[in-house]
């Protein structure tokens, strides 16, 4: 069953409430941080939300992703993450946009992942390419194992798949860990032919 969501709702959400304590949590969670910005519009829309400024200079691209209270009535083993394999599924002639989890041109570097209180205080904040090459490696198997929603949204739908934070961890901890010299075929390619 489809899920209906206002974006500009859920916009309003996240540049709300969640700002003031997004900032917070990204300044205490990121060694060196000095300030955290709220990304300019046209970063916004790239999905960059905040950037977090570091004392030698350096800029963090951040993306917020926060879950609607009541989320954790799913749940099975903990928080789950909710990436997204399809931002506009390809239908009724109409092509398809790819998810936020695996765009390869993306420019994030981090992602924050944060849920309602009453479903926990855990925050979760992750490097973008070590989840997106995860997710790639896990596709087919956590689409098939983990929970899949689609959202409408202003005339299309999207969709996520709803994966456990601890076996989001376990795959970038592989996806982390490599051979010198291996051969260049990429294992998580074949998910996607």
């Amino acid at each position: 069953m489809d899920r209906l969501y206002d974006f500009e709702e859920q916009l309003a959400f996240s540049k709300g409430k969640r700002q003031k304590t997004d900032t917070a949590t990204i300044q205490q969670m990121i060694a060196g941080c000095v300030s955290v910005e709220i990304a300019p519009t046209e970063m916004d829309r790239a999905g960059i939300d905040y950037i977090a400024i570091l004392r030698g200079g350096a800029q963090i691209f951040i993306d917020a992703k926060a879950r609607d209270a009541g989320c954790s009535q799913y749940w099975k083993d903990g928080p789950e993450l909710a990436l997204e394999d399809w931002s506009v599924i390809p239908e009724n002639g109409r092509r398809g946009k790819v998810g936020w989890t695996l765009d390869e041109g993306k420019q994030t570097n981090l992602v924050l992942f944060t849920f309602d209180l009453q479903d926990t205080e855990q925050c979760f904040l992750l490097s973008f390419q070590l989840l997106r090459v995860a997710f790639r490696h896990n596709y087919r198997q956590w689409r098939e194992q983990y929970k899949n929603d689609t959202q409408c949204s202003n005339g299309w739908r999207s969709h996520c798949i709803f994966v456990p934070a601890s076996a989001v961890f376990d795959a970038i901890q592989l996806a982390s860990t490599g051979v010198i010299g291996a051969p260049t075929s990429n294992p998580g390619d074949s998910n996607f032919k």
